[in-house]
């Protein structure tokens, strides 16, 4: 079965949350193979993130829950591979 391979996501962390113990808790799922939290900004009260998440067969449900019972929340979903094949892009 081929499922989401791979989704980008934009997320505001709180400052209380560390990002390390973030991707520790997303990278030890079923199905992550990788997590990547890029900080593009802090603000006075959140870190503005990109956070790419790989995995063979990732359950973007349990992922979104994971994220948001830690207080980050998804302001978007930016990017999403899914199927058999690896589609690369080119930014």
């Amino acid at each position: 079965m081929a499922g989401i391979r791979k989704v980008v996501l934009d997320v505001l962390i709180p400052l209380q949350i560390s990002s390390i113990d973030l991707a520790k808790k997303l990278s030890k799922m079923k199905g992550v193979d990788g997590v990547d939290i890029n900080i593009h900004e802090v603000e006075r009260k959140v870190e503005i993130a990109k956070l790419t998440i790989i995995g063979d067969e990732l359950d973007f449900d349990l992922l979104k829950k994971s994220i948001e019972d830690t207080g980050a929340s998804i302001q978007s979903v930016d990017r999403v591979l899914a199927g058999k094949n690896v589609v690369e892009w080119v930014e």
